[in-house]
């Protein structure tokens, strides 16, 4: 079982007598150096933390520990020196690390900001121990206070530390941030963050299982994916697989679902951000073998003092062959690779290379012939430059080059070279403002690669939304967190972004505002907004399919949320959040299908509208004999796909191939509206877990007439709870509930409706001990475990209609989990 128990939300943090203005950056055993005076007699107050106190339980460790950290703690409120003691390896080096990354409001003297020593006492507790137990209070020794060089420091007597409870500052527009301890806590997202994303609020799914999503009304095209500030095409493998990056390499994910901060752009939906682990001054690894899948990571440092660092990772599918034997027509295969090595020139300067990539093949074979239902591929490397200002901030110079390639059909390519270049610079230009600012390029040179043959005229048309051409996009953007007042926050910024593609130009311009505020020491009121713009979009992320031209103009969206979070209980959080999105120029092919394009009712697609192969699938996404089907539209990349059949089938491809061709020239009008609520338990607690819900309503509106967007669900909830069970045993639960897709046009109208689907997901461990540092888990895991099958969209025939199903989408797995 794994033992990241929980870091506990107590903690005890004593401002010394020692606070004095002139602590300086250096070595623990260096002189400090004065800074200016402040006045003498006035109360201090101590810092306040304003990060996310969690820290991960270390890999590896047994048994309960208690971690005096010595902090210096800089009048900018940054962590200049980290000094634990007190207990052993790994405990030490865990709460080091984490408390390094802390950001304090400084300590004032007065209305004086100051440097200040502190003392934080970090108390881990393992599964096994009962949840809540009093915590020891450190001795702490006498420091010297800081005087004038040349003269001796008094003494102060012993105090007793002051007991203070630490939280988190949650960011304004981010919804949720959770780490990868928690993630592997949640049954049916198999230990990896980036699952994670569809149990957050705001989130509605396409179809259960697939990581697809809508965000805040927003479509699946609209959503930004980022990774270390680097922008990839899609999170993940094919079908319901994997993220495209190992899980031991992501330290945290968060969702940013509207009225975001200004480094994020071109995107007018939300913003996945995954952030990985900073290297280690230690060899680490961890590995884990399922039924359908392998994978590894290992990191080990180098050079004089350890400077530098290497890590190599990766995941490779042998689903291949399984599928062989079950299914001897389908062909599966994904693989994805990550490299990362860094090295410090200074304290203060460092370069490091990532290199990251992912391949993903869904294929179909015939008597005759081979037919790709999927394929694609991308790869990423980033060269980057970080410095840092001194205590005041820091700074990131960065180059990536990319390639991504998909594959319509055997012959038939969508390729992309990525060249792109980035400043990011943060800096405290006073104790109370900190600035943030940076610029960024990207230049994107796409082709169609035809190996064989000729396009069909009507799939012609479709291909010709991508062009071969050379896209643009150039960004600037400022933004500056203000602490007005003690316990007020506020955040100006705005970003410029301008756009040529084919020949066409445009501007963006996207003004931000977030605000939060404290209103008892235990409730914050969060609010954020803004404007975002985006060029044309595709129906889902897919590397390299990118319309160009500029056709219609940028897609616009307003955004806006106010929201409430609380401690609740001890170690409880809750938020609850009212957002408002209004989208212009949408393109949406998927929320979007007025009756003059399909002859469906408004909201679905004739079952044909993206079919590009000869081939006809089952469970609602092909066609059906005697009738027609309007539901969710079959895979895009189809669209340009081969002609090798003639008469009547071809007539029927090029009037559905047609008709995808007018669904990408739609632009339309929408609106999202809604209630999110989440409350959280730590899933590393010995009883922990969540509840997230959303209460929301999506619509589009074509020529003057309004209709529920395609994909609305009124409510989606989803609630899990984990559970340690003693002797190294853990598991826990899951249960999905959304209501059904809309048959109707009315907004108005609920009562036509496909029919609700819930499911639930288990999770069992048991975890082993092989040495101090090293460990193994077995880990049995089952996404729905219910077997509930889906209803996606409605089949007519003369003799009337009925809901059509599709699944059950169910993923079992067995697996070993290990690290040192």
């Amino acid at each position: 079982m794994h033992r990241r128990a929980a870091f506990l939300a107590r903690t005890l943090a004593c401002a010394l007598a020692c606070l004095a203005p002139g602590v300086a950056e250096a070595q623990p055993n260096e002189p400090a150096r004065p800074g200016p005076a402040a006045p003498a007699g006035v109360p201090v107050t101590p810092p306040t933390l304003l990060s996310d106190p969690d820290v991960a339980y270390p890999e590896g460790a047994t048994g309960d520990a208690t971690v005096i950290v010595l902090l210096v703690v800089g009048e900018d409120g940054a962590v200049r020196s980290s000094t634990p003691e007190g207990a052993d390896e790994p405990f030490l080096g865990a709460a080091a690390e984490a408390a390094r990354a802390w950001r304090f409001e400084p300590a004032r003297r007065g209305e004086t900001p100051v440097a200040a020593r502190i003392k934080i006492a970090i108390t881990f507790r393992a599964p096994v121990v009962k949840e809540v137990e009093p915590e020891p209070e450190p001795e702490l020794e006498l420091e010297p206070a800081v005087t004038a060089p040349g003269k001796a420091a008094p003494r102060r007597p012993k105090e007793r530390p002051q007991e203070v409870r630490v939280r988190g500052a949650r960011e304004p527009g981010r919804t949720v941030s959770l780490s990868r301890t928690e993630v592997r806590q949640i049954p049916g997202a198999f230990g990896d963050p980036f699952r994670a994303v569809e149990i957050m609020p705001g989130v509605t799914p396409i179809v259960s299982g697939l990581p697809f999503f809508f965000v805040r009304g927003a479509p699946p095209g609209n959503v930004g994916y980022y990774l270390d500030g680097v922008r990839i095409p899609l999170l993940f493998h094919v079908g319901a697989g994997p993220s495209v990056v190992h899980p031991g390499l992501v330290q945290r994910v968060d969702l940013y679902p509207g009225g975001y901060p200004a480094r994020f752009g071109r995107f007018s939906g939300g913003i996945v951000e995954g952030e990985t682990a900073p290297p280690l001054d230690r060899p680490h690894g961890e590995y884990n073998l399922r039924l359908f899948d392998a994978g590894a990571m290992i990191e080990t440092p180098f050079g004089p003092k350890n400077r530098g660092s290497v890590l190599l990772g990766g995941r490779y599918s042998y689903t291949a062959f399984l599928l062989t034997q079950i299914a001897s027509d389908t062909l599966l295969d994904y693989w994805d690779y990550q490299g990362r090595a860094t090295y410090d020139l200074t304290p203060d300067d460092r370069i490091s290379v990532f290199a990251f990539g992912s391949y993903d093949y869904l294929g179909q074979r015939t008597a005759t012939q081979t037919i790709t239902l999927f394929g694609t591929e991308f790869h990423r490397v980033d060269l980057r430059y970080d410095r840092k200002l001194g205590d005041k901030g820091a700074m990131r110079v960065a180059v990536t080059t990319g390639f991504d390639r998909s594959r319509a059909q055997e012959d038939r390519y969508v390729r992309d070279r990525v060249l792109g270049a980035r400043t990011e610079l943060s800096y405290y230009v006073d104790p109370r403002i900190l600035l943030r600012a940076g610029t960024d390029l990207q230049v994107d040179s796409y082709d169609v690669q035809v190996v064989s043959g000729t396009l069909a005229p009507s799939v012609a048309r479709v291909a010709s939304f991508f062009p071969s051409r050379t896209d643009l996009a150039f960004g600037t953007r400022a933004d500056a967190v203000i602490g007005v007042a003690k316990g007020f926050e506020i955040t100006p910024g705005a970003r410029v972004d301008m756009f040529a593609s084919d020949g066409a130009t445009a501007l963006g311009v996207d003004p931000r505002l977030a605000m939060r505020t404290e209103v008892t020491p235990s409730t914050r009121v969060l609010a954020a907004m803004g404007i975002a713009h985006q060029p044309p979009s595709f129906v889902v992320p897919v590397p390299g399919f990118q319309p160009g031209g500029l056709r219609g103009g940028l897609q616009k969206a307003y955004q806006t949320a106010l929201g409430v979070e609380a401690d609740l209980f001890e170690a409880i959080t809750g938020t609850a959040t009212v957002f408002h999105n209004a989208f212009y120029d949408m393109s949406d092919p998927l929320g979007t299908s007025p009756p003059q394009l399909s002859g469906c009712a408004p909201g679905t697609f004739p079952s044909d509208t993206l079919a590009g192969d000869r081939t006809r699938t089952s469970g609602g996404f092909g066609g059906g004999g005697g009738g027609a089907t309007c539901g969710i539209p079959r895979f895009p990349p189809g669209t340009i796909g081969p002609d090798r059949s003639g008469g009547g089938q071809q007539g029927a491809d090029s009037r559905g191939t047609q008709t995808a061709a007018n669904a990408f020239e739609v632009r339309t009008r929408g609106e999202a509206i809604g209630l999110e609520l989440f409350v959280k338990k730590k899933l590393t607690s010995r009883i922990g877990g969540f509840l997230s819900y959303t209460l929301s309503r999506s619509t589009r509106t074509y020529e003057g007439r309004s209709y529920i967007a395609t994909f609305d669900r009124t409510h989606v909830l989803n609630t899990a709870l984990a559970f340690d069970l003693g002797k190294n045993w853990r598991a826990g639960t899951r249960f999905t509930f959304y209501t059904g897709l809309p048959k109707a046009p009315d907004p108005t109208d609920d009562a036509t409706r496909l029919q609700p689907f819930y499911r639930v997901d288990l999770r069992l461990e048991k975890r082993w001990q092989l040495s101090k540092t090293a460990w193994i888990s077995g880990v049995a895991e089952w996404l729905n475990a219910t077997l509930s099958k889906e209803a996606i969209a409605t089949t007519c025939t003369l003799g009337g209609c009925q809901a059509q199903l599709i699944g059950p989408v169910t993923i079992p797995s067995v697996g070993v989990e290990g690290g040192f």
